[in-house]
């Protein structure tokens, strides 16, 4: 070849490209040299979380984590997609890699069908699925392992992609830790679910909710009876799900283990739809025979009046701009929170994208001496109070008159702080003493009687002894903690039980037949676990399983539509109540009227009360017909938008270019 020649030039030009590209490739795909990502995602769903990263951290040299990645290569037996999503986990998996080097040690094997690595992934139990009548498994799954530890990831759905860091990352955590956490739950429903008895062959035991079987993955949890009159050493965290008719002697339990530097997490509610549809007629275990009728409504009258925490067990929330589905129809007394109804400050709530409120409460926040308080969770301005008659009146029939308070209501707070115990008297000492002594319900009834008491004329001197009795107030003989040990003590509270009922968490997946998240709630439960038993490197991470957003600005024009027709369409349905209510004197039993006057007045109300539900017709009509425009506009825009600003773009160019060709 005459290198001096065009064509000897344009083969070594073509030779040393393609050097160059093979040299490229080697260095990226195989040494990982420059194996650079962009993530330009809005929540930055593919860039390792700040949680993710101390994990790693943490992780010791001398013990390190092993992945194994199984992922079926053969083209003849792995679908498209799952090829495609195979290259996103490794893609992820090697950075948890490059971000611990000498921790995380990472395998890749190949369990295509009769191969040794499908022997292997066998013997880790990742699960394999069938793709044809061969019998032929594909594999896509993780074992995570640190000495005798290991977790497993059995199959990684790419249904659940937000979610892969987290289980991840968790897995990782779960197999480097030494010693679980420990979960206290205590609750007057079955939430950790019913074991067989042994004359119920026919039926199946009762599952726990889906939230226990969730935190059973990462921690210990331990029941906690609703008649405990204290709660055991040992206990991490403490949850308490609507505690309906709770006894003094409990809530004196959970104030002691507060005050000894326990944490609580509290879901209260003023009408528990699970309560009272779900529980409402527990059977028996013992006996098959139905058992006792649980509260509809719950609280803790006694520490939330220690805690400066207001809450009324007959307030429901109603909101017109964050309604949402319950039964079948949209009712305002079901919330979709949207993330602007989130705290953006806290952990627990700032990454999430909704939350689901079925018929919650609402707290008034004065909190005492010594204590922070964060709102996590709140309505919108376009809310209203009322009561419970009123809520469920609202899930069988439209919405009428709305009056919105123009404030946002509290539906989830955190108080941070020194806590002061509710039962400065002492151990309540049963249901007749509780009444006359003892306990913060009573602390205000007892309180005249010790003004009473100093019949010295110096009142100089009374006063100051009153003064030295307040701020060191005599300590109960019984051993009661006045104050929590140290500033550290932490409280979650939510106005709603029903949110984590299984119903409103999960979903079941189509591909799997396993449960996924839907909205934040789980998420944002086990957030407020994380946080409380001393952790918090998940948080973030976790906060990315839920990807549902609510169509907020939709649903934001569409009440202001609804709002406009409101008025008429009441006035309507007045005007429809008050010809039903002249019908009912012309009507007779056996539905029959001799007087002519009385029937052509009765026909009269019967073509007037037709006119007006033609007219409520109408207005209907142009009220959908209005929201639906609204929609398609958005819907246009959004479908529209990108591929005309790329045109607005092109031609811009091309005009630039003409131009500067013209000009030269």
């Amino acid at each position: 070849m005459n290198l001096q020649s065009k064509e000897g030039a344009a083969g070594v030009t073509a030779l040393l490209s393609i050097a160059i590209v093979i040299a490229i490739n080697f260095l990226v795909g195989g040494l990982g040299f420059l194996n650079g990502r962009f993530d330009v995602t809005e929540d930055r769903l593919y860039t390792l979380s700040d949680g993710t990263r101390n994990i790693l951290g943490n992780l010791s040299a001398d013990e390190p984590v092993t992945l194994r990645f199984y992922v079926t290569t053969e083209d003849r037996v792995m679908p498209p997609m799952l090829k495609t999503y195979s290259r996103t986990v490794q893609d992820l998996i090697l950075e948890f890699q490059k971000k611990a080097p000498g921790k995380v040690i990472l395998e890749k094997l190949a369990p295509n069908p009769n191969t040794e690595d499908e022997d292997k992934a066998r013997e880790d139990d990742i699960q394999g699925v069938p793709v044809n009548n061969e019998g032929d498994n594909i594999y896509l799954g993780l074992a995570v392992q640190c000495g005798k530890q290991k977790e497993l990831l059995p199959f990684l759905n790419p249904n659940e992609e937000t979610a892969l860091e987290y289980n991840v990352a968790r897995a990782i955590q779960k197999v480097s830790r030494e010693k679980k956490t420990v979960i206290g739950v205590m609750s007057p429903m079955p939430i950790m679910g019913a074991p067989m008895m042994p004359f119920q062959r026919q039926q199946q035991g009762q599952q726990p909710w889906v939230l226990i079987q969730r935190l059973r993955m990462d921690y210990e949890v331990r029941e906690v009876q609703m008649s405990s009159t204290s709660i055991e050493d040992g206990i991490d965290v403490l949850i308490v799900v609507h505690p309906a008719d709770i006894t003094e002697g409990a809530e004196y339990a959970i104030d002691q283990y507060l005050m000894k530097g326990g944490r609580v997490i509290a879901l209260v509610d003023p009408q528990s739809l699970v309560a009272q549809r779900v529980y409402s007629q527990q059977q028996n275990p013992m006996t098959g025979q139905p058992g006792s009728q649980i509260n509809a409504s719950s609280d803790l009258p006694n520490l939330f009046k220690a805690w400066g925490v207001a809450f009324n067990k007959s307030d429901i929330v109603s909101d017109v701009k964050y309604r949402s589905q319950l039964m079948g129809r949209q009712t305002p007394v079901a919330l979709r929170l949207p993330n602007e109804a989130l705290s953006r400050e806290d952990r627990i709530t700032q990454n999430l994208q909704s939350l689901l409120i079925m018929m919650g409460g609402h707290f008034d926040i004065n909190a005492k001496e010594g204590l922070s308080s964060t709102v996590l969770a709140s309505s919108s301005e376009a809310s209203e109070i009322i009561d419970s008659t009123a809520a469920e009146k609202l899930l069988r029939e439209p919405m009428g008159n709305f009056n919105a308070s123009g404030k946002r209501q509290s539906l989830a707070v955190m108080l941070k702080g020194k806590f002061k115990t509710a039962f400065p008297n002492g151990k309540p000492k049963g249901p007749e003493a509780a009444k006359t002594e003892g306990g913060g319900a009573t602390e205000e009834a007892n309180a005249p009687k010790a003004a009473e008491a100093p019949k010295s004329n110096d009142t100089g001197k009374t006063k100051e002894a009153d003064k030295a009795k307040e701020a060191a107030p005599a300590k109960p003989s019984d051993g009661t903690l006045l104050e929590s040990k140290n500033n550290e003590g932490v409280v979650v509270l939510f106005a709603d039980a029903d949110m984590m009922y299984d119903a409103f968490t999960v979903q079941q997946d189509p591909m799997t037949g396993g449960m996924i998240a839907i909205d934040g709630n789980l998420p944002m439960f086990l957030n407020a676990v994380e946080i409380l038993s001393g952790g918090g490197d998940l948080l973030q991470v976790r906060s990315r399983a839920s990807t549902r957003r609510p169509f907020a600005k939709m649903d934001e024009l569409r009440e202001s539509v609804e709002s406009k027709s409101r008025p008429l369409l009441l006035q309507k349905q007045s005007e429809m109540d008050k010809i039903a209510q002249d019908m009912g004197p012309l009507r007779v039993k056996n539905g029959q009227l001799v007087d002519p006057t009385q029937i052509k007045k009765l026909q009269d109300l019967m073509d007037k009360q037709t006119q007006i539900k033609k007219e409520i017709r109408e207005i209907k009509k142009k009220q959908n017909k209005e929201i639906d425009f609204t929609e398609n506009i958005i819907t246009l825009l959004n479908v529209m938008g990108v591929p005309l600003l790329v045109v607005a773009i092109g031609l811009t160019l091309a005009i630039r270019r003409r131009t500067a060709t013209a000009a030269i």
